[in-house]
C-alpha cells in the first residue's frame, strides 16, 4: 500500500494535503487519533446529557397497607355437628395489616413539581414518597392516572427544581442513541445506554394504543416511570416495560403521547389556563 503527499511552492491544495490512496484502503494510522477524537467526544456527549437531566430523575415509592385474616377454620365451619362449640375458645382467625412498598422512577417535567411517571408503579398506593437526587425525601400526590395509557401524573412542594427538556417523539429514527435514566432493583440514578431500535409497535402490555418506542438501552424493574432520552438530553419517552422473553427488549411510552394525556390534569391544577408541557 502506497500514500503519497504532494505539496505545490504556491500554496496547499485541499487544506494543505493532497491524498493518492491505492487499494482503496486508508493508512491505519493517519485515522487512529480521528477515530479517538470522536469517541471522547460522545463520551461527553452522554456525561453532559447525565449531568443535565440527572437532577429532574426522582426514586418513587408507593405504599400501600393490605388487610388479610390468617388462615383458620371459619366460626360456623362445625355448626349442627357434634363440635359445633368445641373450638370457640380459639377465637376467629387473625387479622393482619401488612405495609407493602412499590418502587419505580420518574420525571420532573415542571418547576412546579409535575411528575410524569407510569399509572402502576402508584396505582393503588395510599402514600407516594418522592426521593428526590439531592437527598431530599417528600410526600407527592396524585393528581392524575390513565390505566389504559399506563401513565400518571404526581404533584410536589419544593423549591428549585430542575425540570428536564421534553424532545418531539414524532422525529426520533430508528438507529438513534437512546439513554435511560432510573432506579433498577433499588439502584438510584442508574444511567444505560443504547438505541432506538423500532417505533409503533403494537399489542403491548397494558397499553392498546399501539406506539410504543423499543430500545435495548437496559430497562428493568425499578426503571418504570423514568425518562428515555436523546443525545441532547430531552425526554423522548417513558420507559414502561420489557419483555420476560427476551433480553434487551425493552419498552417506552411517546413523550408527544404523554403530554397529550396529561395535558388536562395541568390545566385542572393551573386554574383552567393552558399549560406549558
Amino acid at each position: 500500500m502506497e500514500v503519497k503527499i504532494v505539496r505545490h511552492r504556491r500554496g496547499l491544495k485541499y487544506g494543505g494535503v493532497s491524498l493518492i490512496i491505492l487499494w482503496g484502503w486508508a493508512f491505519l494510522g493517519a485515522y487512529t487519533p480521528v477515530y479517538g477524537i470522536t469517541a471522547l467526544g460522545l463520551q461527553e456527549d452522554f456525561i453532559r446529557v447525565v449531568d443535565q437531566v440527572m437532577p429532574a430523575v426522582v426514586s418513587l415509592k408507593a405504599v400501600r397497607v393490605v388487610t388479610f385474616r390468617a388462615p383458620g377454620i371459619p366460626e360456623d365451619f362445625f355448626r349442627g355437628t357434634p363440635f359445633e362449640g368445641l373450638f370457640r375458645d380459639f377465637g376467629p382467625p387473625q387479622t393482619f395489616r401488612q405495609r407493602l412498598v412499590g418502587q419505580g422512577s420518574g420525571i420532573i417535567i415542571d418547576d412546579k413539581g409535575f411528575i410524569l411517571t407510569n399509572n402502576h408503579v402508584v396505582a393503588g398506593s395510599q402514600q407516594i414518597l418522592v426521593r428526590l437526587y439531592d437527598g431530599r425525601e417528600l410526600t407527592g400526590r396524585l393528581v392524575g392516572s390513565d390505566a389504559r395509557f399506563d401513565l400518571a401524573l404526581v404533584k410536589i412542594q419544593s423549591p428549585g427544581l430542575k425540570p428536564a427538556p421534553l424532545g418531539d417523539s414524532d422525529k426520533i429514527r430508528v438507529g438513534q442513541w437512546a439513554i435511560a435514566i432510573g432506579s433498577p432493583f433499588g439502584l438510584e440514578q442508574t444511567v444505560t445506554v443504547g438505541v432506538i431500535s423500532a417505533t409503533g409497535r403494537k399489542g403491548l402490555g397494558r397499553g392498546t394504543y399501539g406506539d410504543f418506542i423499543q430500545t435495548d438501552a437496559s430497562i428493568n424493574p425499578g426503571n418504570s416511570g423514568g425518562p428515555l432520552l436523546d443525545i441532547s438530553g430531552r425526554v423522548i419517552g417513558i420507559n414502561s416495560m420489557i419483555s420476560a422473553q427476551g433480553q434487551g427488549i425493552g419498552f417506552a411510552i411517546p413523550i408527544n403521547l404523554a403530554r397529550k394525556i396529561i395535558a388536562p390534569w395541568v390545566r385542572g391544577l393551573v386554574g383552567g389556563r393552558q399549560a406549558d408541557i
